[in-house]
């Protein structure tokens, strides 16, 4: 696929087959991550792999239980309820990125995520940012238990699997609120 291609194609995939993705995709992406610009080339992302069925799961079930303390699932309440997995989606791969928390880290990691996001398109991979899962920054006991230290914040919370479906692509227009020629 033309870059551009890539870009207007890539959308938010949430129906995944059971397919596990192979390890050298799963290094093609975290390559694609690690490739991204940062704030003074820092490169401050640090990137946890969950492949355990088991583990995603029970993150799940952690991000529903953190939504439901905080009051942050709104109008996501009732979803948060369901016993299948509407965090993750069922993804065979779970890749959170962390990074120390500064001011640019969650600048730093989005920029990984987007070019992750684009290389799993470019694969033929679907992919989705879960911004719920953030949540679990509430919960250290559960990040440490992942490898994100006490100094870390989980940014970039992403799922990646084969789609059972594509997403139609929509046409998005930009929007120009001023010229300063």
């Amino acid at each position: 696929m033309e870059l551009l291609d890539t870009i207007l194609n890539r959308r938010s995939v949430r129906e995944y087959k059971e397919q596990m993705v192979p390890e050298e995709l799963i290094n093609d992406l975290l390559k694609a991550g690690a490739a991204a610009p940062s704030a003074m080339n820092l490169q401050p992302c640090r990137f946890i792999v969950i492949t355990n069925k088991g583990k995603i799961r029970e993150l799940s079930d952690k991000v529903k239980m953190q939504g439901g303390l905080l009051g942050a699932a709104g109008k996501y309440a009732e979803h948060f309820k369901l016993k299948e997995d509407v965090i993750f989606y069922g993804a065979p791969l779970l890749i959170f990125i962390a990074a120390e928390k500064n001011d640019w880290s969650a600048i730093d990691c989005s920029l990984a995520a987007q070019n992750m996001m684009l290389r799993a398109r470019d694969l033929e991979l679907g992919s989705c940012f879960i911004g719920f899962a953030s949540m679990l920054n509430n919960d250290r006991e559960t990040l440490r238990g992942i490898g994100i230290t006490d100094s870390q914040e989980l940014c970039c919370p992403l799922i990646f699997g084969y789609p059972k479906r594509w997403p139609h692509p929509k046409i998005r227009e930009p929007k120009v609120q001023k010229r300063v020629d």
